[in-house]
């Protein structure tokens, strides 16, 4: 935490700050930027105590935070799959250190989602370490439940899928 002496610091610190253009302006900054139709209607009939009187020739352009503000994002394409079949593309992540473990001692957790089917498995971890070791058994249970092999595993790049027996073990069996 700071402490802002504000008796040390000059007015015009703050003059450039609060700047603003015309009255109206300022009144729809000040009620959240609210329409200037609205704020008409506000002044029209009386609803704000020293709202001050304003004509059509000061509305100037358009506020920048409000044209902001509607601007749009496209939409994510309707196609949400990459993968065309059960196990093709599987994600995963690890999760961790919890606050409080779990009885068995677990604070980390691993996940597999496939893709396609949006199907999770969840296996607690006492460390990040037994990241492989989870993926073996999550591999093999799945591989003989579908009859599939998983063909790409995803993840967010976190270091514990970068060491030589994961990257030499999934190169191989994939």
């Amino acid at each position: 935490m700071f402490i802002l002496d504000s008796h040390e610091m000059k007015s015009t610190m703050f003059a450039k700050a609060t700047k603003v253009g015309t009255k109206i302006e300022l009144w729809h900054k000040r009620i959240g930027h609210i329409n200037l139709n609205k704020l008409k209607e506000m002044q029209s009939r009386g609803l704000v105590i020293g709202l001050l009187t304003f004509k059509d020739k000061e509305i100037e352009g358009v506020c920048e935070a409000c044209e902001f503000g509607k601007q749009h994002q496209h939409l994510f394409p309707k196609e949400r799959n990459v993968s065309k079949g059960l196990l093709d593309v599987v994600h995963s992540d690890v999760w961790g250190l919890a606050q409080t473990t779990t009885f068995g001692g677990c604070g980390y957790y691993v996940i597999f989602i496939d893709d396609l089917s949006r199907h999770t498995w969840i296996y607690p971890m006492r460390q990040k370490s037994e990241v492989f070791g989870h993926f073996q058994i999550f591999k093999s249970n799945v591989e003989k439940t579908t009859g599939r092999h998983v063909r790409c595993l995803g993840s967010n790049g976190g270091k514990e899928y970068f060491f030589d027996a994961f990257d030499e073990n999934f190169r191989v069996d994939i």
